[in-house]
């Protein structure tokens, strides 16, 4: 068992223990703060990596990818022949694999691990007859407006063909994902009473009816209200899954695809490993689609594409794990594409969204990533705190240690109601705790006494009766300063104006009532490495030179053009959105490939 990663030697990179591991999938891949790393151990990191961490070197050597595997006819055990060859089973896999089915190919599917995968709990999507349910389907929402926003978080380093086909055919692929499961539940409202016999698979709008407080239209970064969640979204990818294989589709798990089958840019196969008798798996296809997931799990990668989340300590979360106990997340798609031609998009995207100090298995912040006072160790504030999780993590890793806390009061129940109903916030009071059977990914925005209590009672809340008592219990943090940084917020509150950092004033809130509370933020989990493979919307692959790699397809985290720069929680479940969207025409489209 693995356990969440603080430091970045090659033996802590990868980890996640099963607690992190069934809260992540739980919650939607939200994440949950590690401790924040010492100098002493960040140095430690830094001597570590051979070569410093610095990605590209002008030389145009992918460091990370090695030689492809040379396979002799005496290793191969068995010859299969099919249409379509699917690669991973995890988000994209299944809606591939059904489509392609549903289109009347022959399907057959490679998984690395020994079941089917599933990491997430959300997903969004634009229109359709679900989220027409609750008013919110087609002409809700100007899809322009969303993937120009989308584009922009990006800075224009995304593919606008595939966040505009994304936008477009989102909700219709998310009815015809829930389709699949015919047992699954919709619920009339976000917390409603789910019947006895349902509460085992079922669906729920995020924040329907919204709340009266919280008017998205006039935010500067808004969280548009097109998400839902499942209470086992593992259950309707089986469901999805089921499908392809009434149809005839063949899956062998354990049995990793190792290398392309490819010749003068065309791709006609796989081989893969059955990984108990240890011999190999000749398949050949008139298409293949690669749905094979991130690089997460793969440290030379990480520093190559992603250095800056080395540098700073950045722990990952890898959660899904092979026979042998390792993360299958480790780019195996994207070296297989690369040794048949493919080229690598150059803007990747590390999946870090703040949930607040203390975070823990099931991504609930002690008060999530509310904006009230933060304030760094030496004592000062630093920024307009009413940012989504994603910019508010950015700040984090540029205060001093990478250390700051989240300073609140009492009052703070009658306070959550006019934060963001978004993703990571506290924004809902109850007294009691929910039922037991509530979907994960809903109990993230809701807070209770007993859970501040508990959050006290294992250190991940400071509680005092005094400013100056709670100052003097956050250990390395300039008390002097930060009483004076304090007293200037509560003169910016009472004068009814964030004349220093413009934070909007109904989210200003006094420390003034007793007892007082701080709650400890360090940089949040990596949760996903999003970059991939050069393609279009059509799931196509193409080369450094432009041309398209006849056969092979992509879908979810070996995709490319989707995300770049930083992961955009404008919208809650928007890569498992994208994920099942363009798994569907891939598979579509490869079985339709002559």
């Amino acid at each position: 068992m693995a356990e969440i990663s603080k430091g970045i030697s090659r033996r802590g990179f990868l980890t996640a223990s099963g607690a992190v591991a069934a809260g992540a999938a739980a919650w939607g891949l939200a994440g949950c703060a590690p401790k924040a790393k010492s100098e002493k151990a960040a140095t430690e990191a830094s001597a570590s990596t051979a070569g410093g961490t610095a990605g590209f070197d002008g030389t145009g050597n992918l460091t990370w990818l090695g030689e492809a595997p040379s396979i002799s006819d005496s290793e191969v055990s068995e010859t299969l022949e099919t249409d379509v060859i699917v690669v991973g089973l995890g988000a994209s896999g299944p809606a591939a694999a059904r489509a392609a089915a549903e289109a009347g190919a022959k399907v057959l599917c490679f998984e690395k691990a020994s079941a089917l995968t599933s990491v997430a709990s959300d997903i969004a999507a634009l229109g359709g007859n679900t989220l027409g349910k609750w008013g919110r389907g087609d002409g809700f929402l100007d899809k322009t407006m969303i993937v120009n926003r989308h584009m922009a978080e990006g800075s224009y380093h995304t593919r606008f063909g595939v966040i505009e086909r994304w936008a477009n055919e989102s909700g219709a692929t998310l009815d015809w994902f829930i389709e699949a499961s015919k047992d699954a539940y919709i619920a009339d409202e976000t917390w409603s009473e789910i019947p006895a016999d349902k509460q085992a698979n079922y669906i729920a709008p995020f924040f329907y009816p919204m709340p009266e407080t919280y008017d998205w239209t006039k935010e500067d970064l808004p969280c548009y209200p097109t998400s839902i969640t499942f209470s086992n979204l593992k259950k309707v990818q089986e469901d999805n899954l089921q499908v392809a294989l009434d149809k005839g589709a063949e899956v062998r798990y354990s049995c990793p695809a190792v290398k392309l089958i490819a010749e003068n840019g065309k791709v006609t196969g796989v081989y893969a490993k059955d990984v108990t008798s240890g011999k190999y798996v000749k398949a050949t296809a008139k298409s293949v689609v690669l749905t094979t997931g991130d690089y997460l799990g793969n440290e030379d990668m990480m520093k190559f594409y992603a250095p800056e989340t080395v540098e700073n300590g950045v722990g990952t979360l890898c959660i899904t794990m092979d026979s042998e106990g390792k993360p299958v997340n480790v780019g195996d798609g994207h070296k297989m594409a690369v040794w048949a031609g493919a080229a690598i998009e150059q803007w990747h995207a590390p999946m870090i969204h703040h949930m607040g100090g203390g975070a823990g298995a099931d991504g609930r912040g002690v008060m999530g990533a509310n904006g009230y006072l933060w304030l760094n160790l030496h004592g000062k504030r630093f920024m307009n705190e009413d940012l989504p999780g994603q910019q508010l993590e950015n700040q984090v890793e540029l205060q001093p240690g990478r250390e700051c806390y989240q300073l609140f009061d009492s009052a703070w129940p009658e306070q959550l109601k006019y934060f963001p109903a978004a993703h990571g916030i506290a924004c809902i009071y109850r007294e009691d705790e929910l039922p037991a059977y509530t979907a994960n990914g809903l109990k993230i925005n809701v807070r209770t006494p007993a859970d501040l209590e508990a959050a006290v009672a294992d250190g991940r809340c400071i509680k005092a009766d005094t400013i100056d008592e709670l100052l003097s219990k956050i250990s390395g943090i300039d008390a002097e300063t930060a009483k004076k940084s304090i007293q200037r917020y509560n003169e910016l509150v009472a004068a009814g104006k964030d004349s220093d950092f413009g934070k909007s004033s109904q989210r200003l809130f006094a420390l003034e009532k007793a007892p007082f509370y701080a709650a400890k933020c360090t940089p949040a989990l990596n949760l996903g490495a999003l970059g991939g493979v050069v393609s279009d919307e059509d799931c196509h692959v193409f080369t450094g030179e432009g041309e398209q790699i006849e056969g092979l397809y992509v879908a979810g985290g070996p995709q490319g053009g989707r995300f770049a720069v930083e992961y955009p929680i404008s919208m809650k479940g928007l890569s498992m959105g994208m994920c099942i969207t363009f798994g569907r025409i891939a598979g579509e489209n490869a079985a339709a490939h002559k």
